[in-house]
């Protein structure tokens, strides 16, 4: 099997708290690693408290969140499959109450990936959309995802220069296309572990006197959104609504909307007091104005968009030409400034 840069771009993510977006728990093999064939190595973890009752478990793949009561314990994500028992080993540091509740803030293998280890002691949960993602999407990406490559290819094959933004931004999409259909290829859904609870728009889970807020606020980061309000600790959860100090990741192909995610985070800085701590999806943990930077980001960069496709600019050219040169401190991993361009570029000339 041919690999793909990807994999490099996975390791550097890792280091930094970030792992790849994939569909299954065969994601977990190609994650962190340069190389198929190098050994992997055991992910370090790292437990940080964010409330008197709020612990973030950061290791390889999306942050872990969970709450500790007296009426047991709920879980915010559970990264990939082969970490999952580091995770819980992680939890069981802190407690020993029975683990109640598992959220997934969305069907992305870093965040779900390691449902088949919880599911013997809890109950999942997540927004409706989750459980066919789990379980039929993957054979969407089969039948659909080849062509697209082929077509992706046929027109990197045309582009030469090495530094152009469009260019880069199509082997972005490239790569991660790949990523997503080799992790697909031993794709079982007895394995899958999907949620066993869903819901519309919110749901509220109790742990004695202490509440856990999951809400749905509209197609974002995918169709399956999910944030968790810890509301008397006054933490949020925000899943990959947030990527803290990096280009966010709108998975087009999974429901999700650039102008979407933008409403989405508009919606949570009206519901959230001043003081709120936020986990993010990925990246470190912050605060209001943190959550409010990464918004401002990708409003500034909509507004740039926008003026762009009322110029007459093409795809390409808006791609190669918008950019926000004030946000140097959000970075670009395995998605660039002009990959979000074109999800937004898409996005407004579908509106017009």
């Amino acid at each position: 099997m041919r690999r793909h840069p990807l994999t490099r771009r996975l390791r550097a993510l890792v280091v930094v708290g970030a792992a790849a977006l994939a569909l299954t728990r065969a994601a977990s093999a190609h994650s962190g690693h340069a190389d198929a064939d190098e050994p992997a190595k055991p992910p370090t973890f790292k437990l940080e408290k964010v409330s008197e009752r709020v612990y973030c478990v950061f290791g390889k793949g999306g942050n872990v969140g969970f709450m500790v009561t007296d009426s047991g314990v709920v879980v915010v994500d559970d990264q990939y499959a082969d970490v999952a028992p580091g995770i819980l080993a992680q939890i069981r540091s802190v407690t020993d109450q029975p683990i109640r509740y598992l959220v997934n803030t969305h069907y992305h293998a870093d965040h779900t990936g390691g449902n088949p280890t919880f599911k013997p002691i809890a109950e999942i949960v997540a927004h409706e959309s989750v459980r066919p993602r789990l379980l039929d999407f993957p054979r969407v990406v089969q039948a659909t995802f080849p062509d697209k490559i082929h077509a992706l290819e046929v027109e990197l094959e045309g582009l030469k220069d090495p530094a152009d933004r469009y260019r880069i931004a199509l082997s972005h999409d490239l790569d991660l296309m790949h990523f997503f259909l080799d992790s697909m290829k031993d794709f079982d859904p007895a394995a899958a572990a999907p949620p066993g609870l869903t819901f519309d728009s919110k749901v509220t889970i109790w742990l004695g006197d202490q509440p856990a807020e999951v809400f749905h606020l509209g197609p974002g980061h995918t169709d399956g959104d999910s944030v968790v309000w810890f509301r008397r600790e006054k933490v949020l959860h925000t899943g990959d609504l947030l990527f803290n100090g990096m280009v966010p990741f709108i998975d087009a192909q999974g429901g999700g909307s650039a102008h979407g995610y933008l409403r989405s985070l508009d919606q949570l800085l009206s519901m959230m007091p001043p003081d709120t701590r936020v986990i993010p999806g990925h990246g470190p943990v912050t605060d209001i104005k943190g959550l409010q930077h990464a918004r401002d980001f990708l409003k500034d960069l909509s507004v740039e968009v926008d003026k762009a496709v009322k110029k007459g600019l093409t795809r390409v050219e808006a791609a190669r030409t918008v950019t926000l040169t004030t946000y140097p401190d959000v970075k670009e991993s395995f998605r660039t400034v002009a990959n979000a361009v074109l999800t937004l570029y898409d996005e407004d000339k579908g509106r017009r």
